[in-house]
């Protein structure tokens, strides 16, 4: 189902996604009217209009996911504002279609939203979104840093190489897409930050270790004497 109050958009929606095999297709112009035919029929994706009509979207998002369970539903605007978007996806949805767009782009994000949604829950929820996004990129970069040194030695992790080099870029880019108020240049600060603190710790780790070990061969050498 498409809900949208522009006819236009509506039609390129619908237009795209038969290119993709969709045929059963039903539209509407306001969140109201699509929550109702949600209770008449079963659908498996809905594209919705992140822009209020007779409801606010969240409010849709919300709601439609009561009526139909599993449903996904991908917001569409023109300039959207990010902090809208990700509460959209706080509240339920699965991607987001930013217009215009082709049906290339239409595919990437219905496919990405059969997977699930873009974020864990832990960052969906998280109180300070810029620390959760950079933390998701910090890690993928740790993972892809250990199968690069892993794979010159084993076969099995040069398998999952292009994959986890996939992951880390779209983490890179989901960041910057999602990162608080849309400003990337403070998301690229806390990734830094984040780096000098992670180091920090590893250092601190490093010392305690020597530490342990040095009084542990002391009590050797003072047993052993």
């Amino acid at each position: 189902m498409v809900i949208c109050r522009k006819g236009d958009h509506s039609h390129q929606i619908r237009m795209a996604l038969k290119t993709l095999g969709f045929t059963n297709l039903t539209s509407v112009v306001s969140h109201g009217m699509g929550l109702e035919r949600l209770k008449t029929r079963n659908f498996q994706f809905v594209v919705f209009d992140a822009k209020r009509t007779d409801m606010t979207p969240g409010e849709f998002v919300t709601q439609a996911a009561k009526v139909e369970e599993g449903l996904i539903m991908i917001a569409a605007s023109t300039n959207p504002k990010i902090d809208d978007v990700f509460g959209l996806l706080r509240a339920g949805a699965r991607g987001f279609l930013a217009m215009p767009f082709t049906a290339e782009s239409l595919e990437g994000v219905v496919e990405r939203a059969k997977e699930g949604p873009p974020f864990s829950e832990a960052v969906l929820q998280a109180p300070d979104r810029n620390a959760a996004l950079s933390g998701v990129v910090l890690n993928n970069l740790y993972r892809l840093s250990v199968l690069m040194r892993q794979s010159r030695d084993f076969e099995s992790a040069a398998r999952e190489l292009p994959r986890q080099k996939a992951l880390f870029s779209e983490s890179v880019e989901l960041g910057l897409l999602f990162c608080e108020g849309g400003d990337d240049r403070i998301f690229r600060d806390r990734i830094i930050e984040d780096c000098v603190l992670r180091a920090s710790a590893a250092a601190s780790r490093l010392g305690r270790t020597r530490q342990r070990l040095r009084k542990e061969r002391e009590v050797e050498v003072g047993d052993a004497a």
